[in-house]
């Protein structure tokens, strides 16, 4: 188990199911939910296992880009964790990544009750414009967007600088600040923030977990 940098609890999570299509939804977004989204080396599955302590919970696959479906988490605080398929920088075809392109697109157009938009991008990599274009919508859809770096621990002081300051240029681009965390699930660092303010955001009064 590793030693975070800050010892937040996060409520006990389950995988509850996985849909192929938007079409297959019915009742699951009638429940509060947090999704999360990234390309296809991200560090999703990682982040997700170190978010919820649970080893486990969401498989890493060797292949990335490999995972198609949507797969949903229940905490039980009664709140849903939504894993949207990877795209991009995979051996994914340009139809494939087109595909998902349109399909995060009809999920943050029909999915109710989302409350937070979670975005990761590999720190190695510069931030994408399509991430940028996807904050702006989930700020018109009045759904809270929050960038994940992942594998800060990648990088020295510089290159982390440089990270910094590549999100601080997105921000003045879209001319709105953003809530942006900078974490490895490797080593824990900034897991224990990310897991506070999903406890603040999502249970009532932060009554605890």
């Amino acid at each position: 188990m590793h030693k975070y940098s800050k010892e937040i609890p996060f409520p006990e999570t389950k995988f509850f199911t996985s849909i192929a299509n938007l079409n297959e939804k019915e009742e699951l977004d009638s429940v509060q939910s947090i999704a999360f989204m990234g390309r296809s080396n991200s560090g999703k599955s990682s982040l997700l296992n170190a978010l919820s302590n649970h080893r486990g919970l969401a498989k890493v696959s060797r292949t990335p880009g490999k995972t198609k479906l949507i797969n949903i988490f229940r905490t039980r605080e009664g709140f849903n964790l939504v894993d949207l398929p990877g795209f991009g920088y995979s051996k994914a075809s340009h139809k494939e990544h087109k595909d998902m392109m349109k399909l995060l697109e009809g999920f943050l157009n029909t999915w109710q009750n989302l409350k937070i938009l979670f975005i990761l991008c590999d720190s190695q990599r510069e931030f994408p414009e399509e991430e940028l274009s996807t904050i702006e919508v989930a700020m018109e859809k009045k759904i809270k967007p929050v960038v994940i770096r992942t594998k800060i621990d990648k990088l020295n002081q510089s290159e982390q600088h440089r990270v910094r300051t590549d999100m601080e240029s997105a921000m003045n681009e879209i001319g709105v600040p953003f809530r942006v965390f900078y974490l490895s699930a490797t080593t824990g660092r900034g897991v224990g923030e990310l897991r506070e303010f999903i406890v603040e955001n999502m249970i009532p009064s932060n009554k605890g977990v």
